[in-house]
Order: C-alpha cells, then sequence, then structure tokens
C-alpha cells in the first residue's frame, strides 16, 4: 500500500514566521505645549496726576484730605496771589479805554467819509481817520488779550479738580509758600484701571500677544480673571533687564489703584517631547525602551528617556521622533 508523501508541509512550517502578524502599532507625533508667566504688578488709575501750582503765593486754604471724594471742578485749594488779581484789574481797565477809543475812531471814521462824499474834507483827512481807527483796532485786540491772560492767571489762585475722583495725597498745609511747579495734591478716577508689571528681558520675547490674559490676585475667594486688553511696551529698562507690561482692567473689576496683582501672561507654543502610550514602554532593571517597527515591519529595540507620566500617556524626552511607528505590545514587538 502506498501512503502519499507530505512534500509542501516542511516548507510551510518554515515560512510561518514570516507570515506573523504585524504587532499593533503607535504613530509618534510632533505635539506643542502652552504656558503661561506670572508677573506681579501694581494696580493704577489709568486717569491720576499731581496738581501743581502755576502762580506764586502763599497758601491760604486746603479744602480736602487725602481719601476725599471730589466731583470735576470744584475747588481744592486756595493760594495768596494778590498781585495777579491786581494785574487781572489793571488789564480789564485797560481793555475797556482801548474799546472806548476804537469806538471814538470808528465814529470818527464813518464821519470822514460822510464828509469826503460831500467834498468837504480831502483824501488824505479821510485816509488819517481810517490809519486812526486801524491803530485803535489793534490797540483793542492786544489790550483785551493781555486782559483775558491777566484774568486767567488770576484764576490760577484756586486750584480744581480736573475731573471727578478721590483725593491720594496732600502736599501743602495752609501757610505754606507755592511756586510754579510745586506739587499740591495728588488724584485719581476710578473709572479705568490697568495692572503695571515688569517681565525679564528673555520672557518678554516669548510673550503671546494676540492671546487673552489673566489678573490673579483681585479676591481670596475670586478666579482668574480675562483682562480688557494689554500690551508689551517697546523699551527696555538698562537697569533692571525688563520691560514693562501694561493690561487694562475690564470696568467693574474690585481693585484699588496700588494694590498688588498679579498677571497671568499666554506664551508662545513651544515645542514638548512626544507623548507615547504608557503601555508600549518596556522596562528592564535600568533599561527603558520601546519596539520601533521600521518600514518593512521589522521591530528593533530602542532605549528612550521618559518624562513625567500624565495618565495613560507618557511624555518622551529622547530617543524618538514625530513619524516614528513604536509597538504598542512591546512583548508582541519583541517576537516580531
Amino acid at each position: 500500500m502506498n501512503r502519499p508523501v507530505l512534500t509542501g508541509l516542511p516548507a510551510l512550517l518554515f515560512a510561518l514566521p514570516l507570515l506573523a502578524a504585524t504587532p499593533a502599532t503607535y504613530t509618534v507625533g510632533a505635539s506643542t505645549q502652552d504656558g503661561s508667566y506670572a508677573a506681579t504688578g501694581t494696580v493704577e488709575a489709568v486717569r491720576q496726576g499731581t496738581l501743581g501750582a502755576q502762580v506764586s503765593g502763599r497758601v491760604l486754604d486746603v479744602l480736602v484730605r487725602s481719601g476725599d471724594a471730589v466731583k470735576a471742578g470744584q475747588p481744592l485749594i486756595h493760594i495768596e496771589a494778590d498781585d495777579a488779581a491786581d494785574a487781572a484789574t489793571a488789564g480789564a481797565a485797560t481793555a475797556s479805554g482801548a474799546a472806548a477809543r476804537l469806538a471814538s475812531a470808528r465814529a470818527d471814521f464813518e464821519r470822514a467819509q460822510r464828509l469826503r462824499a460831500q467834498d468837504y474834507i480831502s483824501v488824505a483827512a479821510l485816509q488819517r481817520s481810517e490809519a486812526a481807527l486801524h491803530s485803535a483796532e489793534a490797540d483793542a485786540k492786544a489790550t483785551g488779550a493781555s486782559a483775558n491772560a491777566a484774568r486767567t492767571r488770576a484764576a490760577w489762585r484756586n486750584v480744581t479738580a480736573p475731573y471727578a475722583g478721590f483725593v491720594t495725597e496732600v502736599l501743602v498745609a495752609a501757610g505754606d509758600l507755592a511756586t510754579p511747579g510745586r506739587p499740591l495734591v495728588a488724584l485719581y478716577a476710578p473709572g479705568a484701571l490697568r495692572v503695571i508689571a515688569q517681565v525679564p528681558e528673555a520672557i518678554a520675547g516669548r510673550l503671546e500677544g494676540t492671546k487673552q490674559a489673566f489678573l490673579t490676585g483681585a479676591g481670596p475667594d475670586q478666579p482668574p480673571l480675562p483682562v480688557g486688553s494689554w500690551s508689551v511696551v517697546s523699551a527696555v529698562d538698562p537697569a533692571t533687564h525688563s520691560v514693562e507690561v501694561r493690561a487694562e482692567l475690564r470696568s467693574g473689576t474690585q481693585m484699588q489703584p496700588g494694590q498688588f496683582a498679579r498677571l497671568l501672561l499666554p506664551l508662545k507654543s513651544a515645542a514638548s517631547g512626544p507623548r507615547i502610550p504608557t503601555r508600549a514602554v518596556l522596562t528592564r532593571s535600568e533599561v527603558t525602551a520601546v519596539y520601533v517597527v521600521d518600514a518593512n515591519g521589522a521591530t528593533h529595540l530602542r532605549q528612550v528617556r521618559l518624562g513625567p507620566a500624565e495618565g495613560e500617556e507618557v511624555t518622551v524626552l529622547s530617543g524618538l521622533q514625530g513619524g516614528e511607528k513604536i509597538a504598542l505590545d512591546p512583548i508582541a514587538g519583541g517576537r516580531n
């Protein structure tokens, strides 16, 4: 009895390893991370300033104290300036006399025109009358301007609030001598606030001006608040090697000038290490590696250096590049 010869079976058995299925793979992708920089700063009012004296004289009355609320145009300080008042009175009298002479010159010229029309006076007489009128007009303008200037200087005796706000500091007392340019009182308008912060020069170049910035420190239980707008001043302080950041706060933000605040400023996206599934990592003693799958489906063990793990993923600090494929199951990858 003849038995069949199985000539193809050994060949098939030898081919089985070549037909083993390629292990499940994971494609490594380059990733980016967004960050922020916490800059400490101080709240200040957009409209704030210090009022100074514009005339010389003794301070007669100080009508406000630090912390007082004031209205626009409200008197704050009275300064003795009798010479300015006398100059204003004299200027007004001179302007009044010039106006009277102008009225007389205008009447004389009109009369001369009528007489010339009747051929009672010469052309030269008419021209003299017209010249006298022009001189009177110029004199009236000059004296009127001087009177207005003297009246303005006299009004400087009363220092008034340019806008509604709060007094932050009174820098003089009754009896002090006020001189032009000497600071008298400081105040601010509470309507618009901003935060001024200093950022190191190395960080300033990484700030992302198109993204939203946030304010922290508005209250103990207050979450970060988005700011209205923010900008970086294009100048570096040579002493501190820092740049100034100005963040305009939104209306209704409950903060006061001088208060401490912290800004969270967005940074430009920076390249970070790729992230891979933790189950693809093979750990043996002091060796941490993954199986990299090449274009032909073959696997190669490669050592990697890992960063922190988050959930089921871990950051690869070195050893892998974006676009490479790794075996999800390192045990299956080692058999391939």
